[in-house]
């Protein structure tokens, strides 16, 4: 191909509206495919940001950058960024400066297996994300009540995923109950300390629960009101 050919290329990609780009680019399944169209054209990278929904950093280092570069994600996975603490939560509204409205659009944050974030680093995030729908704090085995108080700050919370954290209690249940009277759909599997009395009064609080997965729970079903 000559380099007028190329140029001609470029120029065709670039009169397209975002719109159709960001339509061409949800056609590519493969991320590496992805990410040479994001380095081979800029109006690529522009359609992507504009566009992008989801995103899963590695690195805590990366988060900052993830976040200026997507303003419009709907849903932050966190569980497999190495080393995230609270100082990175407790960042994260001064990594999204400059998008508008950071983090407003975040509904599901997944921080899972983050064994270094504790009350601090969720209520930092439960504040930096308002419309926050879903958690999933799974395998988070020194969550406790605590950290359930600080979820319960988060009132339109619909979704919450608790497998495994072992050192919630009755107690941090009914924080939650309390707090997210929205609730649908929970999962407390091998949450030990948890016993009918906080189920029961989950049922009786979270008028709108779909949906609980009690697995592995020392809890007698026939003591179970609802």
């Amino acid at each position: 191909m000559s380099s007028e050919e190329s140029e001609a290329g470029a120029a065709g990609v670039d009169s397209l509206s975002l719109d159709l780009l960001a339509h061409a680019l949800a056609n590519v399944s493969d991320p590496r495919d992805r990410k040479s169209c994001r380095l081979a054209c800029r109006s690529f990278a522009r359609a992507e940001a504009a566009s992008r929904r989801s995103a899963r950093p590695l690195r805590r280092e990366a988060l900052p950058c993830v976040l200026r570069l997507f303003p419009r994600l709907a849903s932050l996975d966190l569980s497999a960024c190495a080393g995230l603490d609270d100082a990175c939560l407790a960042a994260l509204p001064a990594a999204a400066a400059g998008t508008g409205h950071p983090l407003a659009g975040v509904r599901w944050v997944c921080l899972a297996r983050a064994t270094g974030v504790s009350w601090r680093g969720l209520e930092a995030t439960v504040a930096a994300c308002p419309r926050l729908e879903a958690v999933d704090l799974s395998h988070c085995v020194a969550a406790g009540d605590m950290e359930m108080a600080a979820l319960a700050l988060a009132a339109g919370l619909r979704e919450l995923k608790l497998d495994k954290c072992l050192a919630v209690t009755d107690v941090g249940l009914a924080k939650v109950a309390v707090g997210c009277p929205r609730l649908e759909r929970l999962s407390i599997r091998w949450c030990l300390e948890i016993s009918d009395i906080g189920v029961n009064l989950l049922a009786n609080k979270c008028r709108q629960l779909r949906s609980v997965d009690i697995s592995y729970l020392k809890v007698p079903y026939h003591h179970l009101s609802n």
